[in-house]
């Protein structure tokens, strides 16, 4: 009975890191919006672009997508090959492409959309 409780702690956990992962994507690409409404959010967003971006450019594998495998693995799941954004595109249907060409094009593509919000952003906050 134990052994069962454990493993569904473990699958909590694992699950977990994927909304976390997922939510700090989805700020990575969409943050810059709310700098509109709460522009301290600015030095907080900054950061969270340039690893995002970076970490895809470089190829790195961020440090939440092994934890995240190592817990499913600890709960009797298999963990997956790739990274967090292939691995779930994937699993939807949307890529069909090899590992580096997505990190890169996710990588530029992260660095150039915010860029252009922040342009934008700068534009409208005015002096």
């Amino acid at each position: 009975m134990a052994d069962v409780r454990n493993r569904r702690g473990h699958l909590l956990v694992a699950d977990a890191i994927k909304l976390f992962h997922a939510a700090f994507v989805v700020f990575a690409i969409f943050g810059a919006l709310c700098l509109w409404w709460t522009p301290a959010l600015l030095w907080f967003h900054i950061p969270v672009v340039v690893w995002a971006g970076g970490i895809n450019l470089l190829g790195w594998t961020c440090p939440l997508t092994p934890l995240e495998n190592r817990f499913r693995m600890s709960a009797g799941q298999s963990g997956y090959e790739g990274g967090f954004i292939q691995h779930y595109l994937e699993r939807a249907g949307l890529s069909g492409m090899d590992r580096r060409t997505l990190e890169t094009r996710v990588g530029w593509t992260i660095l150039a959309w915010n860029g252009l919000l922040y342009v934008l952003w700068g534009w409208t906050a005015g002096p």
